[in-house]
């Protein structure tokens, strides 16, 4: 192809990538999923040429791990504040209620998790204090992976205008 096509293409690549970045901040869309699918149509046309097969395992390997942040992190947190097992339960069906009945895009889903493991855990102890404190955990899981993804994000772009602009 000629340069400006190939320019244009990479232009519309790195504008794909920004919209999954603002999908990782802002979580409408699947943010590290449309970067990662970025650098898949990119070597698709590219033929691996450009960027290896290796790196492109390994950028893979860095969407799983940030995109699956959003499951086990949270959970992690409520663990370790403190929330029982049967309590992470109710905060999964909390998200899921939450996400029917708050058509926010993550809003409820979000709150509906927070509200489901602070009833859950209250229900559990009678303590309110522990409850509270086992929703904060969650939530504070839920802005960690939101780091988490928000760095894999900026990596894998990093690591591919790195491959296709300098090497």
């Amino acid at each position: 192809m000629s340069l400006i096509a190939d320019s244009l293409f990479f232009g519309l690549i790195m504008l794909l990538m920004i919209v999954g970045l603002i999908g990782v901040i802002i979580p409408i869309l699947p943010g590290i999923f449309m970067i990662w699918l970025g650098v898949l149509v990119y070597v698709w046309r590219d033929n691996f040429e450009t960027l290896s097969l290796a790196t492109f395992i390994f950028i893979s390997l860095i969407v799983i791990v940030a995109g699956l942040s959003d499951i086990w992190l949270p959970i992690f947190g409520a663990r370790k504040s403190g929330a029982a097992k049967r309590t992470i339960i109710t905060g999964l069906l909390g998200a899921i209620l939450g996400s029917i009945f708050i058509p926010i895009p993550i809003l409820g889903t979000i709150i509906g998790y927070a509200v489901g493991v602070l009833l859950g855990e209250y229900h559990k102890r009678r303590d309110w204090q522990a409850a509270w404190r086992a929703s904060m955990g969650g939530l504070a899981g839920w802005g960690i992976a939101t780091i988490v993804q928000l760095v894999g994000g900026l990596l894998i772009i990093l690591i591919f205008a790195w491959a296709v602009l300098i090497v």
